[in-house]
């Protein structure tokens, strides 16, 4: 018969990517049949259909992110396979994800083998669902076993029948065994069983409904049937007469031995007790998680309490382990993952449901074998916490440092070392190793393209494990005693690598836990170069300053000195000679001081340093105006805001500004606030348009005897503001004279 197809859908706004995905799976497993979706909304309508078995999603979409989608899925279904695929990596998402119950997390490559991947991820989580289902299905057959029941074999032959069964057909059961299934259904009902029921058998395991059973006597009743395959390919028939109900101690002696059949096959720990507390039924798995000597058949009718004390010596806490089950069992309220710690490190999850027996009331107890994904959980944990200790590091080496030890103690990676790419030797250069490691083969060699599978595997920015590197030509030491590898890409930066001496030792898993420390790292020595170079950039302009009060002083005294000497012999001289050349030199030596004093206004603004203060604009404007040569204009000043600057910075800005108005300008200038700041403007004829671009241009100047300094310098002191209020202000003065 076929196998059942694994109805898939791919949700993701990439069409391109859906398609592309698409075709690999296919491709990977013949029985996957792909459907995609665009969007979220559309997703879910699809879902509400109920064909899907598994749902593959990306995590950023357009307007939804995987998890929203997971989180409405799981309102509907809290059982269907959900896989995040997704480019996305980092532990808040997965963290996020796992909380809201995702089946699994995978990170989106270049790499075509990513499929394989996936295609194996889907068909474990929908084989996983469908093996419940299936337990679920065996249950209900128990439940109903109290009526007819047969096995027919692969070719719909009857191979066995009970009596139950033969009786509703009016036959003895030799008569039937050996007989095609047909033999007993009306003519006209054979053609709805090929066309109706066998599909849905074939594809689901698993058909229940109503037919028409057709009597020895050629008499016909209403059944209710149960269709269920087996292991062998064969079906298990349920037939129950809806009329009659009739039962017998034969249909109920077989049904047991269905029932231990199916009981002992569940990948699960159960234990049936009465409510007494005796053992009513326990199953071979409870025994296999516990360790417990003995076979389950001889725990029946003995006392749970001390079933359940001689477990608690392997659990973690064996008095609040009993304890709980007689609380639990007491209150008689279904409890649902339950943790439990063996002391050996397995974890289960333990649930537990009152149920109802045909002689009283009575308890279920189930047990899961959780310890995969409880590691998993605390992995993720771990690695969170270790990014941030990663994030705290001052140095590469203390980076490094900090990722071994979190890839032994978190990964496991008892042999593992860090190499970053160290362009001086053209190689990978060991920076940290764990003390195993070093112990076993010494000082680890600096990497490079000679004989290198780090090296290969650095190039190419995938991550590696090799089972055995014997059989990689490209291994470094040939008789190295190192078996399988890991090889954990961390950016552009260098590698982590880990290893065993033992083959096949790194799975999957493995990898997508690596990858996520070797991102962590990676993140850490980015942070680390960047602050080396603000720290060296910061440096720098500390020796820009000290070159800058250089200047300053070489300007201050070696510069002004001798110009006061001649001014002050020039005034001498003018006094004994009024001559019109003398007048010119002295309107250029009044030149030269005025762009000495801009050129020092200049200096001292490239310094950082600043006195911010409280400042009065009244009162600073007062002050400049009575600093500058003003001739018949006003002062206008119309707030008494306080401001927070540095006052010398700002009273040179005003004198500028005041200075400039008054000659370019006309006869009022106006000091006012801005709902963030403060103006300066005049009732002047403003700046041409064409103009405006140029004013603020170091040396511009529309007068002979201007030095081009003035508004330059007002445009300097609010760049050092780097966005200030005097920013602020500069940025309105554009559109004022």
């Amino acid at each position: 018969m076929n196998k059942r197809s694994i109805q898939v859908l791919h949700v993701d706004d990439d069409l391109d990517l859906t398609n592309l995905v698409g075709n690999y799976l296919e491709r990977k497993d013949t029985q996957i049949e792909l459907q995609t979706a665009a969007s979220i909304d559309e997703g879910l309508s699809i879902v509400s259909e109920g064909n899907i078995d598994c749902i593959i999603s990306d995590y950023d979409m357009s307007n939804k992110t995987g998890v929203e989608f997971l989180r409405s899925v799981r309102k509907q279904d809290k059982n269907l396979p959900f896989i995040l695929f997704t480019g996305k990596g980092s532990e808040e998402v997965a963290s996020e994800a796992i909380s809201m119950g995702v089946t699994d997390y995978i990170q989106k490559k270049t790499a075509t083998s990513q499929y394989a991947l996936l295609a194996n991820r889907i068909r474990n989580a929908v084989e996983s669902v469908w093996a419940q289902n299936e337990r679920d299905r065996h249950l209900e057959a128990i439940e109903t076993a109290r009526e007819g029941i047969s096995i027919l074999d692969e070719d719909g032959y009857f191979v066995y029948v009970n009596q139950a069964y033969a009786d509703l057909y009016g036959y003895q059961p030799n008569e039937i065994l050996g007989e095609h299934w047909e033999f007993l259904s009306p003519a006209d009902e054979i053609p709805y069983t090929y066309e109706e029921i066998l599909p849905i058998l074939n594809e689901s395991g698993y058909w229940h409904g109503v037919t028409t059973g057709l009597r020895a006597d050629q008499s016909t009743f209403v059944e209710d049937q149960v269709l269920a395959r087996t292991n062998a390919d064969g079906v298990v028939c349920t037939v129950r007469n809806i009329t009659e109900q009739e039962e017998n101690k034969k249909e109920l002696k077989q049904t047991n031995v269905l029932l231990s059949t199916l009981f002992d096959a569940l990948p699960v720990g159960v234990l049936a007790e009465d409510d007494n507390r005796d053992v009513m039924a326990v199953n071979q798995q409870l025994y296999e998680f516990f360790e417990v000597s003995g076979s389950p058949s001889e725990a029946i009718g003995k006392d749970c309490e001390q079933f359940a004390s001689k477990v608690s010596e392997l659990v973690v806490d064996s008095t609040e382990f009993v304890e709980q089950i007689n609380t639990v069992a007491s209150e008689g309220e279904p409890i649902e993952e339950d943790e439990i710690v063996r002391t050996n490190g397995q974890t289960f999850e333990r649930s537990y449901q009152p149920i109802e027996f045909a002689g009283g009331d009575g308890h279920l107890w189930v047990y899961y074998d959780a310890t995969d994904r409880t590691n998993h959980e605390r992995q993720l944990k771990a690695l969170n916490k270790t990014s941030q200790d990663l994030m705290a590091a001052k140095t590469h080496n203390k980076v490094c440092e900090i990722g071994t030890k979190a890839a032994r103690d978190i990964l496991g990676l008892q042999l593992n070392g860090i190499h970053l790419y160290d362009e001086n030797k053209s190689g990978l250069v060991p920076m940290a190793t764990t003390d195993g490691l070093t112990d076993l083969i010494g000082e680890p060699p600096v990497l490079t393209g000679d004989n290198s599978i780090a090296w290969r595997v650095y190039n190419k920015g995938d991550a590696l494990a090799l089972d055995n590197v014997h059989t990689d030509p490209d291994r470094y030491n040939p008789d190295t005693l190192i078996r399988s590898e890991i090889y954990l890409p961390i950016g552009d930066y260098g590698i982590l690598i880990g290893g065993s001496t033992e083959s096949e030792q790194f799975d999957d898993q493995d990898i997508v836990l690596g990858e996520i420390l070797a991102g962590n790292i990676n993140t850490a020595l980015e942070q680390v170069s960047q602050t080396q170079q603000l720290q060296a950039r910061e440096r720098e302009l500390t020796r820009q300053n000290e070159r800058l009060e250089e200047f300053t002083s070489v300007v201050s005294h070696d510069i002004q000195n001798p110009l006061t000497v001649a001014a002050g012999n020039l005034q001498l001289a003018i006094e004994n000679n009024d001559s019109e050349y003398l007048n010119k030199v002295k309107r250029a030596h009044d030149r030269m001081e005025a762009l000495v004093d801009n050129l020092l206004t200049l200096a001292q603004e490239g310094a950082n340093t600043a006195d911010i203060t409280p400042v009065s604009l009244t009162e600073l404007s007062e002050g400049c105006w009575q600093n500058v040569e003003t001739s018949t204009a006003t002062l206008n000043v119309t707030t008494n805001s306080i401001v927070f600057a540095d006052k010398n910075r700002l009273k040179q800005l005003f004198e500028n500004l005041f200075a400039n108005a008054v000659e370019h300008g006309g006869e009022t200038v106006t000091v006012g606030a801005l709902e963030d700041g403060f103006y300066v403007s005049d009732d002047g004829p403003g700046i041409p348009v064409d103009e405006r671009d140029q004013v603020f241009k170091f040396g511009h100047s529309t007068s002979d005897s201007g030095t081009g300094f003035g508004l330059n310098i007002v445009k300097e002191i609010g760049r050092v503001a780097k966005r200030s209020r005097l920013c602020r202000w500069y940025s309105q003065l554009r559109g004022h004279s």
